[in-house]
């Protein structure tokens, strides 16, 4: 077909004798001057040449519809012999790593001892290894450039050091577990030695003075005692404890300004530089929560009028249970000073030099 569509497109050359050129156009004929020299005359089928062209431009299209349609089955072949010459060339380059790896193990000689091996092994992976497990890493061969560049021998190695860094990793948890246990024990020995201690950093920490320092909560707790009258209905336990308190709240009622009183005499002797540190810490912190029971019911007096019982008892009962919090740490030989705003106020209360 190409053949034909050549010939067919071939212009019909003649050379008449004529002095004239004639160039024919289809039916039309187009006469020009006669040049100097022999005469020629050009005849050029234009329809047949477009017709050609035309053809050789279908025939390329085709062409090339027809290779965008290869069978596809082609394609997978042409694909899994890219894919297997990748992975040959990969292999190539593992077996060109390997091999090399070994020739460092050897110094460039053929082989080696076993020690020698061992000791290169050790300098590589920074990690210790017996003769008995080199030989079973070589699997009774000679430590040979060509057995230690042999794919077994370095997956053999791989794995061994992967399970020592595991072992070791393990024996370095179960030591840190030790180390905290036994960190532990020490801190509750020495708790229980300050709870039994007389003296704690040069201070008085014997039980009388705890047993003073734990006791100045009562009077907190009796200015607080009317917001809590509510919960003996529910805890008809605590009646017992409120006939001790009772005798104590009417002294106090007794005297003339008594909390007041109380509150200035705790507060002088909680700045006293004399007295044990933990002493001084719960007079400053009952004059802190005595405050806090006393500032509700100042409140009452002013706008005349009663807050809700609900907040009331409320109250009460955050701060009795900071008062049993804090007297029992100080049974314990500890300054009770995690209570957060209120310890700060204790503290700015008592002054720089506490």
């Amino acid at each position: 077909i190409g053949s034909a569509l050549v010939r067919h497109m071939e212009p019909s050359i003649s050379f008449p004798s004529k002095a004239s050129t004639r160039l024919e156009l289809g039916p039309k004929s187009v006469h020009g001057p006669t040049p100097s020299g022999p005469s020629r005359s050009i005849r050029v089928d234009v329809a047949s040449t477009a017709v050609g062209a035309s053809a050789i431009a279908l025939a390329r299209r085709r062409a090339t519809r027809a290779s965008c349609r290869a069978d596809p089955s082609d394609l997978e072949k042409e694909a899994a012999r890219i894919r297997a010459k990748a992975l040959a060339l990969e292999e190539e380059q593992k077996q060109q790593r390997r091999e090399q790896r070994a020739l460092e193990w050897t110094d460039g000689k053929n082989s080696i001892s076993v020690a020698e091996l061992r000791l290169k092994l050790q300098s590589e992976e920074k990690m210790d290894f017996s003769e008995n497990e080199v030989r079973d890493l070589l699997n009774s061969k000679e430590a040979s450039t060509e057995n230690l560049s042999r794919e077994e021998f370095q997956d053999r190695l791989r794995m061994l050091v992967a399970a020592k860094r595991e072992t070791a990793r393990a024996l370095e948890a179960v030591a840190k577990r030790e180390q905290e246990a036994e960190a532990s024990v020490a801190s509750m020995k020495e708790e229980l030695g300050n709870v039994f201690a007389t003296e704690v950093d040069g201070e008085d920490r014997s039980l009388p003075t705890r047993l003073v320092a734990s006791l100045v909560y009562i009077l907190p707790l009796m200015d607080g005692f009317q917001f809590g009258v509510p919960l003996l209905e529910f805890f008809p336990g605590a009646v017992p404890i409120v006939k001790l308190i009772a005798p104590l709240l009417m002294l106090k009622n007794a005297i003339p300004f008594g909390t007041f009183i109380f509150l200035i005499l705790f507060q002088a002797q909680a700045r006293n530089g004399d007295l044990p540190q933990i002493l001084r810490f719960n007079l400053a912190q009952a004059v802190v929560l005595d405050v806090l029971f006393i500032i509700p019911d100042f409140f009452m007096s002013i706008i005349s009028m009663e807050l809700p019982t609900s907040l009331l008892v409320a109250l009460f009962v955050i701060l009795f249970g900071v008062m049993v919090y804090s007297a029992t740490l100080t049974l314990l030989g500890k300054v009770p000073d995690g209570l957060g705003g209120i310890s700060d106020m204790t503290r700015r209360n008592l002054g720089r030099g506490f």
